[in-house]
């Protein structure tokens, strides 16, 4: 099963290796290499006259050290210990095979109780195996991480990338199942064992956020909308508040794009620029509801027309809007250019304009296009 799963790793981090945005691949698991054991001949060892601690003593002393005695000093209230070990270059194998390892503890010698010195190769065997490998574990389940850094870019559109080469290339050889958004069920096909991929990290803050952003995002549209029947009474006006908050977010996407083209910052649409989307709905409605409210005051006090109030309405509160407008988008200046809170900034520049765009041109006409005197009840 490990020797799958780290197979599977190795694979995943091919893909990785190939999509163009991820750099500093990495798998989080140890290399298999060969390791020696030195193993006790407990028969040898109680004729040879010697004790397992003296085994043990001489290896550790040998190759890790240990302190053999203490000294007292004129500086110091505590006595400084002594160690002894064997010096770098004796350390050393002349090269990494079993022979190696035989003749540098053959070199190695104990003294027994009757004061003949017995080489350390006599009484112990020496058996070479591989390596064991730390194993990870998340959830009682065997995990391996593969880790990638994005290169100047967000990490959904690489992953996205990533994931779609695994669903073609991994098709031969595993059945694949989709688990929620982005995760993935791979069932090998000879051998019947289940894997799952599972992004995690900053991408799995990344898919949070974008999810509780999102479902936010929807949340508002509709409690706006909510709102605005309960006001207005009206689903047709309430419609067209909406409708402007919609035109915002294609200014928001517009603006993404701009900026990527013609900037040498990468703009994608990030967590912030969620944030910027849920911002605007509420600059967008405030415009529209600004435009709404005074053309039905001048229609039911001021007995205007129906073409006439909208013109009024527009022309009138055109200024507040672009003033509004202008100040936000002064101050988003100072966001666009941040790492982090890019795509805030954009999305409230662009988004705003597309906003004042949509207040003063597609609402009017929206307007003028319904029957305001029966939605107003006038």
């Amino acid at each position: 099963m490990l020797k799958e799963l780290e197979k599977l790793a190795l694979k995943v981090s091919d893909v990785f290796k190939n999509t163009a945005t991820l750099v500093d691949i990495d798998i989080m698991q140890d290399e298999i290499y060969d390791t020696y054991e030195v193993q006790v001949n407990s028969t040898k060892i109680a004729r040879s006259g010697v004790s397992i601690k003296q085994l043990n003593e001489i290896l550790y002393l040998a190759f890790e050290g240990m302190q053999i005695a203490v000294k007292n000093s004129d500086v110091y209230n505590d006595q400084i210990p002594i160690y002894l070990s064997l010096s770098q270059e004796s350390k050393k194998f002349t090269s990494k095979d079993i022979n190696s390892v035989k003749a540098k503890l053959g070199s190695l010698k104990l003294m027994n109780k009757m004061g003949m010195m017995i080489p350390l190769i006599e009484i112990v065997t020496i058996v070479p195996k591989k390596s064991n490998p730390f194993i990870m574990s998340k959830n009682l389940h065997q995990m391996t991480n593969v880790v990638a850094e994005t290169d100047m870019v967000s990490q959904v559109y690489p992953l996205m990338e990533a994931r779609n080469t695994i669903l073609d290339t991994f098709k031969d050889e595993y059945e694949i199942q989709k688990i929620g958004i982005f995760n993935l069920q791979l069932t090998d096909k000879k051998t019947k064992s289940v894997y799952k991929l599972l992004w995690d990290g900053e991408m799995e803050v990344t898919l949070d956020t974008f999810v509780e952003l999102g479902a936010a995002f929807i949340a508002a549209l509709i409690l706006i909308f909510l709102l605005m029947v309960i006001y207005y009474k009206s689903y047709a006006i309430s419609g067209i508040i909406l409708l402007g908050s919609f035109l915002s977010i294609i200014g928001v996407i517009v603006g993404h794009w701009i900026m990527d083209v013609f900037t040498p910052d990468t703009f994608f649409l990030t967590a912030t620029s969620l944030i910027g989307f849920i911002a605007l709905i509420g600059i967008s409605s405030r415009n529209s509801l600004l435009l709404i409210d005074f053309t039905k005051s001048l229609m039911r006090d001021k007995n205007m027309k129906k073409d006439e109030a909208i013109a009024h309405a527009a022309s009138t509160r055109a200024k507040p809007i672009f003033l509004t407008a202008a100040a936000i988008i002064l101050a988003s200046t100072l966001l666009a250019g941040d790492a982090v809170f890019g795509g805030l900034g954009v999305a409230l520049i662009f988004g705003t304009i597309a906003a004042v765009v949509a207040s003063l041109l597609v609402v009017p006409v929206l307007m003028f296009n319904t029957d305001l005197k029966k939605h107003f009840n006038i």
